[in-house]
């Protein structure tokens, strides 16, 4: 396999993204420590491969991309939060800037959310959040029969109130930044309360609800969605058939193909890239690229 078709052809997603994360894992270990350089490689790592075992064999896209995000999101929660004590929660944000102290939360902040959804858009929520792992895995025990679509104002004032609460929690009690024992208690109960929360509103809101109603970390990545160099993307048009399975597929009830028939990327800033409609595709008219839509 000659080395143009690995950085330019088919296969030029998953080198390009096993070395971007490769490089923030580079920069982490020279800003913090080499912790963090395992971490990332260990992200990019895993992308390179499941990409590449989906360009060998398409039906696994979305096994594969679950087993990715159980993996990525397990090892977050598991190894770097409740064993290294880093909370990624975005209240944690909050509770670590009044601590004057700098933690997961923030950095998750920085790169995941500001930094890397330049590339990747709304990624992190399909591919490493273990919340999102959570809700795939028990949204399918819920059933709406009319989802609700997301709505701005709500998602804004729920972020809002999330500052507010960690500010009044500072005040009027300990701050889980400063004590590792309070901290994993608040990272079990936050996550616990965000699960029962998103399971409950996906039978009257749908699926992912949680998601795409309130998660404070997508509505601010949400807002650089637009300059997004990865997106999905009609590839063939032409071989649409109108099924519309694209569109039942979407968890975050996105008219994709109304993009198909526009030939136009999918320029809705909640996508999360999940690649279900890649997948519902009878025709294969959907791909995750950078290049135009056809």
């Amino acid at each position: 396999m000659s080395a143009n078709n690995w950085i330019s052809g088919k296969y030029s997603v998953a080198i390009w993204t096993w070395a971007l994360f490769s490089l923030i894992g580079f920069a982490m270990w020279a800003i913090r420590d080499i912790r963090y350089f395992a971490l990332f490689e260990c992200i990019g790592t895993s992308e390179l491969i499941a990409r590449s075992i989906v360009i060998k064999h398409p039906s696994t896209r979305q096994l594969v991309r679950r087993l990715i995000q159980v993996f990525v999101g397990g090892m977050l929660l598991i190894m770097v939060s409740l064993i290294f004590c880093v909370n990624f929660q975005f209240i944690e944000i909050f509770f670590d800037y009044q601590a004057a102290v700098v933690t997961g939360a923030f950095i998750q902040l920085v790169i995941a959310r500001l930094i890397i959804p330049f590339i990747f858009g709304n990624a992190f929520c399909s591919r490493a959040c273990w919340d999102g792992a959570v809700f795939e895995a028990i949204n399918g025990l819920a059933h709406c029969s009319k989802p609700t679509p997301r709505k701005p104002w709500l998602a804004w004032s729920y972020l809002l109130l999330l500052i507010i609460i960690s500010i009044v929690i500072v005040h009027i009690a300990t701050n889980p930044a400063t004590d590792d024992a309070l901290r994993r208690k608040w990272i079990i109960g936050e996550n616990l309360f965000i699960w029962a929360v998103g399971f409950a509103l996906s039978f009257v809101l749908g699926s992912r609800a949680y998601c795409r109603m309130l998660c404070p970390f997508l509505t601010i990545s949400s807002q650089l969605y637009r300059f997004s160099f990865l997106k999905i993307t009609p590839i063939k048009s032409a071989d649409c058939i109108n099924c519309n399975k694209c569109n039942k597929t979407c968890p975050m009830l996105i008219d994709v193909h109304k993009s198909v028939v526009k030939k136009s990327k999918i320029d809705n800033n909640t996508c999360i890239l999940c690649e279900r409609c890649v997948s519902a595709c009878p025709k294969g008219v959907l791909d995750v690229t950078y290049k135009h839509a056809e």
